[in-house]
């Protein structure tokens, strides 16, 4: 197996409209194995896009991509930055390394960022994904500002994603971002997720804001792919909250579960505003009745008010002081939307509050005109259970 060399590259782009594309390792060999390299650009100027790639366009065979530093600063507005850790394609028994990635718009306007962990495009066959560190800062009025722990198109075959960390900050005034522990499009065949922990934060200084995280696929699980245990968190930094959020929806594994998928166990944690929280995903189409499987998931929708779903199997849904006006739709009732008739056994973790037991707690409890079972936990604070009455909840039902 041929070793690439070390390599560290410091680049500047001061000019006008330019366009350019710079490999860590050029002329990869099928069988190689990329240095580790250090590249940084710079871009001072408009209309400069920037693409770095950590070893070449494509790794195929059994080659095994450097554990490379990336670093986009896009200092100029209407300008923009995209980084592959690895390859724009990975196919045969392709490995990537674990790179540390970075993209800082800080804030300029019209300056869009994208990171993939390892391919900018399609996984295939049997590669693996790196152990990857994202980090992004994007411009403001930026609202296509894409992040993947893997890939930035879709895995099939065997493909297996890395156990990645994936850290964004939205800066400046309006600005969304995306955010996928594994891959932007389908993940199909026998692909596996990998373990990623995936944190969105807003400044509190911003007018509008928000996003999207997907714990495995922004676009679907389908055939056998199996979801990882992924922890998906939107945090505000500091402040009041900002005049108008477009808040975020957190997906634990993917927008859609078709066929024989499986989701992971996964943690998801909202913020101050007005959340959705999957734990599983948002739409299911089973291939038979029962045949996808959730996970056992944790939802927190933070403060704010808040949608809450658990979907399949067991979840536990966790509310603390000041958790605002909350709906959990699917309580006890995940399982329906995959065909099945199993029971489930979701649990309401109240423990912050201080309840002193079940009969305590069992007084604040009744149905609204609609039927449906109300918490009043303080003054402030209420969980409504879409779909449930309040005569068939259980001590067992609740964590006091």
């Amino acid at each position: 197996m041929r070793t690439m060399p070390n390599d560290t590259l410091i680049l500047t782009f001061p000019d006008f409209s330019q366009t350019a594309t710079i490999v860590g390792d050029p002329n990869f060999p099928i069988d190689g194995w990329g240095g580790n390299d250090t590249v940084t650009a710079t871009i001072l100027n408009a209309d400069v896009f920037v693409t770095l790639i950590g070893e070449d366009t494509v790794m195929q065979g059994n080659s095994h991509g450097g554990n490379d530093t990336l670093t986009a600063n896009v200092d100029y507005p209407f300008s923009g930055a995209t980084i592959m850790g690895d390859a724009e394609t990975m196919l045969g028994n392709a490995a990537g390394g674990s790179d540390t990635l970075t993209a800082d718009a800080g804030g300029n306007f019209r300056s869009n960022i994208s990171i993939y962990g390892d391919a900018g495009g399609d996984m295939s066959g049997n590669t693996q994904g790196g152990n990857d560190t994202l980090t992004g800062v994007t411009g403001g009025r930026a609202f296509e500002n894409v992040f993947s722990g893997d890939a930035g198109g879709s895995m099939s075959d065997n493909a297996h994603g890395g156990n990645d960390t994936l850290n964004v900050f939205e800066y400046a005034y309006e600005s969304t971002a995306t955010l996928s522990g594994d891959a932007i499009g389908a993940m199909t065949g026998n692909t596996i997720g990998g373990n990623d922990d995936l944190t969105l934060g807003i400044s509190s200084g911003m007018a509008i804001g928000g996003g999207t995280l997907a714990g495995d696929s922004l676009t679907s699980l389908t055939d056998n792919a199996q979801g990882g245990n992924d922890t998906l968190t939107f945090v505000t930094n500091g402040g009041e909250p900002p005049p108008a959020v477009y808040g975020s929806q957190l997906i634990g594994d993917a927008m859609n579960m078709s066929g024989s998928a499986r989701g992971g166990n996964d943690i998801l944690n909202g913020g101050e505003f007005t959340d959705h929280l999957y734990g599983d995903a948002r739409t299911y189409a089973p291939s038979t009745p029962g045949s996808i499987t959730g996970g056992t998931d944790t939802l927190n929708g933070g403060a704010g008010n808040d949608q809450l779903w658990g979907g399949p199997n067991n979840d536990v849904f966790v509310f603390t002081a000041g958790s605002g006006n909350d709906v959990i739709n699917d309580f006890n009732q995940g399982n329906i939307a995959v065909g099945s008739t199993a029971g489930e056994l979701d649990v309401i973790n109240l423990h912050d509050y201080g309840f002193a037991d079940w009969a305590t707690l069992s007084g604040l409890i009744s149905d609204d005109s609609s039927g449906n079972a109300v918490i009043q936990l303080t003054a402030n604070d209420t969980i409504t259970l879409s779909g449930v009455h309040a005569a068939s909840l259980e001590a067992t039902d609740f964590i006091v």
